[in-house]
């Protein structure tokens, strides 16, 4: 019974520590009339740019110094390299 316990706890720890990591991040961008425009929605390094019906626009994703910018289909747009 206090292995039984003793791995429930783990495991709701690690999920715990898993979710605080990362928090879930959402935006809007709206004109200055406020229709919307964009939905944002960031997690963790990657960010995903949605049109008001849903569909996904680009997604980008960023390690260490530098940037991608991606199509819905994969397809590389950008590269954005930063200096530190």
């Amino acid at each position: 019974m206090t292995k039984v316990v003793l791995i429930l706890a783990v495991v709701l720890t690690l999920a715990s520590l898993s979710l605080a990591g990362s928090p879930t991040v959402r935006g809007q961008v709206r004109n200055p009339s406020g229709k919307l425009l964009y939905n944002t929605k960031t997690t963790g390094n990657t960010t995903e740019v949605r049109n008001p019906s849903g569909k996904l626009i680009i997604r980008s994703k960023t390690t260490g110094n530098k940037t991608e910018v991606r199509s819905p289909t994969g397809k590389l747009l950008e590269t954005i390299k930063t200096t530190k």
